[in-house]
Order: C-alpha cells, then sequence, then structure tokens
C-alpha cells in the first residue's frame, strides 16, 4: 500500500487539474491584466490600433488591457514572445502583414508564424504610401524615379524596419523601375515618419496612417499608394498601378493573434469581445480619420487568411530577387 501511494495521489492531482481546465476556461477573464503585445515601437500605426482597441476592450471585459512595445528584428522580437507566451488568453500580440512574412524572410528563426500563433480577429487595412518630405523638390512619383537614375543610391527611404512589407515594397519599387534605393531601417513607423518629416529622410514607404495626418498639416507629399484602388482619404494620390506597376497591388493589414496552443473557447470569448469593439461607430470612425479601413474578421476567418497569406508569400518573395538587408 505504501509503495502505490504515490501513484495514486499523482493520479488524484492529474484527474483534478483535469477537472479544474475547463472551468479555468469558463473563469477567463479572471482578474488578471491582458497583455498585448506590439513587435513595433510607440507612435506607428500598429501601435495606435492596439491602444485604441485595447481601451475599449478593456471596458466590455471589465479588464485591465496594457500595450507591451517590443520593437525589433522585424518584429520577430514581439511575435517570439507572444509564440513563447502562456497560452491562457492573457498575452495576445499586434500582428501585421510584415509579421506574416517572418517564415519566408526569417526561416531559421526557432519557431513558425505559421504554426505559433493563431487568428484571433482583424482589424483593418490600409494603403502603403510612397511619400517625400516637403522639404524636397519632388512633387510626383516619376521625378523621385528619375532622380534616382540620375544619380543611383543617392536617396533613402525610411521604413519599419527591415523585413518589413514596406521594405519589400522598397526593393520592389526599385527593382521594377531599373533603380537604386537606399533602405533606411526604424524600429516603428513613427520614427521613420518623424525623420521624413524633418528632412533627415528624403522618402517613406510607410502605411498611409502615420503619413496622413503628416500630409494634412504640410509636413509631407504622399506621391503613390500601393493598394488596387485609391485611398478614399486622398482620391487624388494615384497608385503605383496607374503609375505603371501593376505587380504592387497590396494593402497594409493589421490584427491580434493568440499563441496556438489557447483554447478555443478564450480564443472565441476574445473573437466576440473584439469584434463587439470593431463594431462601435466611434471606433470606426476613428480608423477610417486616419486612413484605416475597418474589416473585422472573426478567429476563423482571420487564421484562414493568415496561413493563406503566409503561403502566398512564401511563394511570391523568392521571386522578387529582393535583397533584404
Amino acid at each position: 500500500m505504501i509503495k502505490t501511494a504515490p501513484f495514486a495521489l499523482s493520479v488524484f492531482i492529474s484527474a483534478f487539474f483535469t477537472l479544474l481546465a475547463p472551468t479555468a476556461q469558463a473563469a477567463w477573464p479572471n482578474d488578471q491584466p491582458i497583455k498585448i503585445i506590439v513587435p513595433q515601437a510607440a507612435g506607428g500605426t500598429n501601435d495606435t490600433l492596439a491602444r485604441m482597441v485595447g481601451a475599449e476592450l478593456s471596458k466590455i471585459l471589465g479588464q485591465t488591457v496594457v500595450i507591451d512595445n517590443r520593437p525589433g528584428a522585424s518584429g520577430a522580437i514581439g511575435m517570439q514572445a507572444t509564440v513563447q507566451a502562456p497560452p491562457d488568453g492573457y498575452t495576445i500580440a499586434l500582428a501585421s502583414d510584415s509579421a506574416a512574412l517572418l517564415d519566408v524572410l526569417r526561416p531559421n528563426l526557432p519557431w513558425k508564424f505559421k504554426s505559433g500563433l493563431q487568428g484571433v480577429v482583424m482589424i483593418g487595412e490600409q494603403p502603403i504610401s510612397i511619400a517625400t518630405s516637403s522639404k524636397t523638390s519632388f512633387n510626383t512619383f516619376q521625378q523621385v524615379i528619375d532622380a534616382a537614375k540620375a544619380k543611383p543610391g543617392s536617396l533613402g527611404y525610411g521604413s519599419s524596419g527591415i523585413g518589413s512589407s514596406q521594405n519589400i515594397v522598397g526593393e520592389w519599387v526599385a527593382s521594377l523601375a531599373g533603380i537604386k534605393l537606399v533602405h533606411v531601417p526604424y524600429k516603428g513607423g513613427g520614427q521613420a515618419a518623424n525623420d521624413v518629416v524633418s528632412g533627415q529622410i528624403p522618402l517613406a514607404v510607410l502605411g498611409l496612417a502615420p503619413m496622413l495626418k503628416q500630409q494634412q498639416a504640410g509636413n509631407v507629399r504622399i506621391l503613390a499608394v500601393t493598394t488596387p484602388e485609391r485611398s478614399k482619404a486622398l482620391p487624388d494620390v494615384p497608385t503605383l498601378t496607374e503609375l505603371g506597376y501593376p505587380q504592387i497591388a497590396i494593402a497594409q493589414w493589421a490584427g491580434l493573434v493568440a499563441p496556438a496552443a489557447t483554447p478555443q473557447p478564450i480564443i472565441q470569448k476574445l473573437s466576440d469581445a473584439l469584434i463587439k469593439v470593431l463594431s462601435e461607430k466611434s471606433i470606426s470612425e476613428k480608423m477610417i480619420a486616419a486612413g484605416i479601413t475597418p474589416r473585422p474578421l472573426n478567429y476563423q476567418q482571420f487564421d484562414a487568411f493568415l496561413k493563406k497569406t503566409v503561403d502566398t508569400w512564401q511563394q511570391v518573395v523568392p521571386t522578387l530577387n529582393i535583397q533584404i538587408q
């Protein structure tokens, strides 16, 4: 009897916690802050969206929601922290199109975006803009191309980081136009926007949101956008398709993801609460005013979108012959 007691005790403990697991899921959230990891620095589009959505999510769930900025390595630092977090619904992350590029651009990472994370909700999308400082003489996209051809390597453009979708667009444009541009990576779109406004760099390839207010203030000139159609916020700005680059017809999206092993009931509760947040008129109006088109997708729709997007980049990026610095 004495010899079998430890075994019996272990069976009892295992059964006890197995019975507790559904209860813990049902009780979520339970007096514990929910953390949203943003893999970019404060001030950029993703940070702004996370704070906007997080504030409303806190009201709906009655829980504190905190924003944790973890910039660096093209978003890999923040995404890795999310993959490795306990899958309990208390750590999620703001993922974007750049995060979906990690599997193809950084294949040696010890984890995979596609298998290590699952979609919770799609928030919205925006064009990627190509902008110039108002301190330059460029008034059209073609003038930039002409200047770059006249002096190869003389023009630099800022993006939110090496391997970001903005970096991809910058190099893709250069490849198609037959020019040489110098990539100047930052740890977030906000920092890159500040430097193009001040004239530290002549060009920026960034999401429309941080550039829109700067154009309205007269600090930058947006010369082109990447979406197939013109932005409703900037109807006079041409698309790259119109300018002769139909290959580049993409949008920059953002959504929330969670560790892959997070229980489905928790994911569904999170997704339902966030869909409710995104259905609020005040939130959609703020997003539209910032140049972001609301595109709420629930966890099932968004997870399918993520996996398809990763697969698409796996096929497309190697064909571009783009050298990521």
